[in-house]
């Protein structure tokens, strides 16, 4: 049996605008050359990305947000404070997706992402075997509607630790790839001082880089894909900044709504 190979790129800040920009050119080469891709990455300024839905004024209303660089995601659910966290993008071909389940996506990843964070001592699981034990950290007005902050919200393939989400993720579906990226919050942000991360619940740091290679790791093993390591090549870099410069970079994009 052939292995499959995928593409690792490894670590690496980006801008608001330039992080969106580069999953999009990756969601289209995944689509046109069906080559799985794994891209890990972090944010060079804490950052708001809102859902493709949510409006563009509700962020003024988190005040410990409200300052921050922002951008809106071509993929739903809540906005995300990106600071102390350690953000992945994974594109996998269609043709490798069983027909309508596209949410074991979801679980091999969130599973991959379990198996990582206990080999550094943390036990996380998925919300839906937590139940009513994990902590719900909205006020009583956000209960009756959803809450503007993704890590206050919960879905059955979210990720606790210690009763707190530190791990959720979304998807966006091309001709034929899906896009799944989500974030893994480290640690506490200023920015967002009611939504604990891993290091604030449990006695364990984790840096970025440890995490992803650890993940990296777990995922080939899951997937059943030998990772080769990748740098944007002039095609991808340059089709990212067009994709930033007519979408993500766009006042006319991230306030639409």
């Amino acid at each position: 049996m052939n292995t499959l190979h995928a593409r690792l790129i490894e670590v690496a800040a980006g801008g608001p605008a330039e992080n969106m920009a580069i999953d999009q050119a990756l969601l289209e080469s995944v689509d046109r050359d069906a080559v799985p891709t794994l891209r890990f990455y972090t944010w060079s300024e804490p950052t708001v990305s809102l859902g493709y839905f949510q409006k563009a004024r509700d962020r003024l209303a988190h005040s410990p947000s409200a300052k921050c660089a922002f951008v809106r995601r071509a993929t739903g659910g809540g906005a995300i404070v990106h600071h102390n966290e350690l953000t992945y993008s994974f594109v996998w071909p269609l043709e490798y997706v069983p027909a309508g389940a596209k949410s074991e996506l979801y679980q091999q990843t969130h599973q991959a992402i379990i198996e990582s964070l206990g080999r550094f001592g943390v036990s996380a699981t998925r919300y839906a075997d937590w139940g009513d034990q994990a902590v719900q950290t909205a006020t009583s007005n956000e209960k009756r509607c959803d809450p503007f902050l993704c890590f206050q919200r919960r879905t059955d393939e979210d990720l606790v630790v210690a009763g707190y989400k530190v791990c959720g993720s979304a998807q966006r579906t091309s001709r034929k790839a899906v896009l799944q990226h989500g974030s893994i919050l480290l640690d506490v942000s200023p920015h967002a001082p009611e939504l604990p991360g891993v290091v604030n619940v449990t006695p364990h740091a984790i840096a970025p880089q440890e995490l992803a290679e650890t993940l990296a790791s777990s995922m080939a093993k899951a997937f059943g894909m030998k990772f080769d390591k990748f740098s944007l090549n002039e095609t991808l870099i340059q089709r990212a900044k067009q994709i930033q410069a007519i979408r993500f970079g766009q006042l006319d994009w991230n306030e639409k709504r």
